[in-house]
């Protein structure tokens, strides 16, 4: 038995200006034997995932120090 899941369009804004502003869309399915699935769907804009990219940077770059100074 298998639930499948079409995946919407976005709901593009035609106001919105430039390339960052149009959202992406994905979506993943994971299935692992018959019980056991996960369903993730994310939608972002490319200003979006360059905010997320510079947090993770900051966040490893700040781990790094933390463990540098714990080996001191």
């Amino acid at each position: 038995m298998s639930k499948v899941r079409d995946i919407v369009p976005s709901a593009y804004d035609e106001t919105a200006q430039g390339p960052l502003a149009v959202p992406q869309r994905a979506a993943a399915r994971l299935q692992i034997g018959e019980r056991s699935s996960a369903v993730a769907e994310v939608e972002v804009t490319p200003a979006g995932l360059l905010a997320i990219g510079g947090m993770v940077g900051a966040i490893l770059l700040g781990v790094a120090v933390v463990v540098r100074a714990a080996k001191r």
